[in-house]
């Protein structure tokens, strides 16, 4: 059951400017081919003018996932095979996830359609793509949820401030927890691995979300 007031008081908390998208019932899809009409009918907004296809999310093991990863949007790549993550910054986020031990995901975007040039989406993109990214929370059931990169932050908690300190808290959406961390394209063009580094930090947000996970599994098996 979704504790509505307590996310509303937690997301104020966050950003006193920041009015909160709340789950609208007479927006989510209620099953996975429901969601795959729908967003390949959509012209909510301008992105669809240029879209090669609409960028569907890609999972692991089952569409039932531990791990619900949020991007920001899709990058070429993307827009011509019509998946998530499946460009440079996916191989180096499917080497992390692997190498961390995380098996279960389920990785998609804020927005469906590459913005042109890559740029950040908009605000209204985001909002337009709303109903499809709750649809799918609601769809995966995730026991935890990684954002990648501000956008996607700011988009599912209104998260704000210094990207680093958000790295370094857990935060709430609803009753699923959310993890920050860099998104892989930033990661690419940083090389370093010494400790604090960019990749490093975003190695050891992996490694809360792998115990937190494992902790529930390890509560579930104790019942």
């Amino acid at each position: 059951m979704v504790n509505f007031p307590m996310a509303k008081k937690l997301r104020s908390l966050l950003d006193k400017s920041f009015v909160p998208i709340e789950f609208n019932s007479n927006l989510v899809c209620h099953s996975w081919q429901e969601l795959e009409t729908s967003t390949n009918n959509c012209q909510a907004c301008g992105l669809y003018k240029e879209r090669t296809q609409v960028v569907a999310g890609r999972y692991s093991k089952t569409k039932a996932a531990d791990l619900l990863i949020i991007g920001e949007a899709p990058g070429q790549i993307e827009d011509e095979r019509g998946l998530a993550f499946v460009g440079y910054s996916g191989k180096l986020l499917d080497i992390m996830l692997d190498a961390v031990g995380l098996e279960s995901y389920y990785i998609t975007n804020v927005v469906r359609c590459r913005p042109p040039d890559n740029r950040n989406p908009t605000k209204s993109e985001c909002q337009s793509c709303w109903g499809f990214l709750q649809s799918e929370i609601a769809l995966v059931k995730p026991k935890a949820i990684l954002c990648l990169g501000k956008v996607a932050a700011k988009t599912v908690f209104g998260g704000i401030g210094k990207f680093e300190k958000l790295m370094r808290s857990r935060h709430q959406f609803f009753e699923y927890p959310v993890w920050v961390a860099y998104h892989p394209a930033y990661l690419l063009r940083q090389p370093q691995l010494s400790q604090h580094s960019p990749k490093w930090e975003t190695w050891q947000v992996l490694c809360r979300i792998k115990l937190y996970i494992n902790g529930l599994r390890l509560e579930s098996s104790d019942r």
